[in-house]
């Protein structure tokens, strides 16, 4: 194994929790490939951690274990399954078949997750130093929950890596691990509800499983309302809604297939009548910023009004320009709630934290011209749930608007 020398003062980070080493970090030149086991020991020679070893990324070492030596094998990684299982009983008693089974640190697996699907799951790494032990994990895991079909993804940084790296071509986006392939999107139940996810090509891991927190809030305020859903992607939010007893529910999205997969999630859920282009569910593609203008124009108003982009910023570089764009969006997005609505704008953007999105939108609306009474902030679920600050990505607050 790797000898993996860091400093004293990062040695107590380590034996505190911290999950991952940077190249900046380390002050020595273990050598090895992506996977290989490295070991650090503190300054009196004795064991600290052992963790996973990956010479081309800028996360150097993945900790695996710390405190204790041990065997990093089939039953280290079924024992990490089994208590994943069982933090996520819960969500079992809702009627929820699609949920985070591992997310990354916060489940001892820095740098991969695990999605479920009902039968199926999406296995997405983000470091190449897993794939050598795909073997061993996808074991594990089967001795666990035992998956039809298991599908891999790879973040964008990994497939550019991949491509500079032989020994690891014969892995790809949306490869089938188990199982015959998926030729159709996958049907799951969230909280009693039913959604369809293309795991092979979709975004993330098919479907926005972070969210169904918010939704389910959504749902418990929609009674009666009608409610605009910005950036609605497949439309759970406005499952969710018309699933609450929202009266009506106008969509804006710039994807039109994913508008079309919308309608057929309301389908499902409330039948072909509900879904015919009536007054309950419209849609509008295009521009959320463009759209948003028109509708002011029009003087049009809704009980609730939902703002849930993509991220605006992917790294450090561009927080500033993501700020400016969630101002921008609170202030579009609040002139088209009516008195005493609800405004609900959510952030994915990790580089930006709570505290920034938090006071940039409450300024976005008071620059807008309207008071507001905060009803309430969200942000991890359970199985979502992270050891560090700086892997907390998701965040939401509710306004309601005062004029």
């Amino acid at each position: 194994m790797l000898k993996i020398q860091i400093s004293k003062t990062l040695q107590d980070k380590v034996r505190k929790g911290l999950p991952k080493i940077f190249h900046y970090q380390i002050e020595n030149d273990p050598g090895g490939e992506p996977g290989d086991l490295g070991v650090i020991y503190n300054n009196n020679n004795r064991f600290l951690a052992i963790g996973l070893y990956d010479p081309f990324s800028p996360v150097r070492f993945r900790v695996l274990q710390t405190g204790k030596p041990t065997a990093i094998s089939i039953e280290f990684f079924r024992k990490l399954f089994c208590e994943a299982v069982e933090k996520r009983k819960p969500l079992a008693k809702n009627g929820t078949t699609g949920y985070r089974l591992v997310n990354g640190e916060g489940d001892g697996f820095s740098g991969l997750v695990l999605d479920c699907y009902g039968e199926a799951a999406v296995l997405k790494l983000y470091a190449m130093c897993w794939l050598p032990h795909l073997d061993a994990i996808l074991e594990a895991l089967q001795s666990v929950v035992n998956f039809k079909q298991i599908v891999l993804r790879l973040s964008r940084e990994m497939q550019d890596n991949l491509l500079s790296h032989e020994s690891f071509s014969h892995f790809y986006d949306g490869q089938i691990l188990e199982g015959e392939p998926l030729l159709a999107p996958v049907a799951f139940s969230e909280n009693g509800l039913t959604f369809t996810a293309d795991l092979v090509k979709g975004q993330k891991t098919g479907f926005f499983l972070d969210q169904r927190e918010n939704r389910e809030r959504v749902k418990e305020l929609s009674k009666g309302k009608s409610v605009l859903n910005v950036f609605s992607y497949t439309g759970a939010f406005s499952v969710y809604a018309r699933a609450g007893g929202a009266e009506s529910v106008l969509e804006i999205d710039a994807n039109g297939k994913a508008l079309g997969v919308s309608r057929r999630h309301w389908q499902m859920n409330f039948g072909e009548d509900d879904a015919s282009g009536g007054k309950e569910l419209s849609q509008l593609e295009g521009d959320a910023f463009l759209h948003l203008e028109d509708l002011h124009r029009k003087k049009m108003q809704w009980d609730i009004v939902i703002l849930d982009p993509p991220a605006f910023a992917r790294n450090k570089k561009q927080i500033e320009a993501a700020l400016k764009s969630y101002y921008r969006l609170a202030q579009a997005g609040v002139r088209l709630v009516k008195k005493n609505g609800i405004l609900l704008a959510a952030s994915c953007s990790k580089p930006v934290s709570s505290v920034q999105f938090f006071n940039t939108i409450v300024g976005g609306v008071k620059n807008a011209g309207f008071g507001f009474k905060e009803c309430g902030r969200s942000e991890h679920a359970l199985d979502h749930l992270t050891i560090s600050p700086e892997d907390n990505y998701l965040k939401a607050i509710y306004l309601q608007i005062e004029y």
